[in-house]
């Protein structure tokens, strides 16, 4: 079963974000519902779904130019990853 309050509200989260731009609020709502749906079936938690977006930067330092100092940024990645894992 789904926390459906807890999808209006990370619904409203999102309206609230972009309120003030050239969409109307219903749109937004809809937008949010979506995502927030998505989400929701997904069945990750926040803690997993960090875990897996600092997975996807780690690999994608590889790709990243000299001009970058990756192996700092791995590490402290790494860091986050491990703190996270425990």
């Amino acid at each position: 079963m789904y926390d459906r309050a807890a999808i209006m509200k990370a619904a409203h989260r999102y309206a609230q974000t972009y309120k003030g731009r050239q969409w109307s609020y219903v749109y937004l709502l809809k937008h949010g519902l979506k995502k927030a749906w998505a989400e929701a079936k997904e069945g990750l938690t926040a803690q997993e779904r960090r875990a897996a977006f600092i997975r996807d930067e780690i690999d994608a330092l590889q790709f990243k130019t000299l001009r970058y100092d990756t192996i700092t940024m791995r590490r402290r990645l790494e860091t986050e990853l491990a703190s996270i894992a425990a």
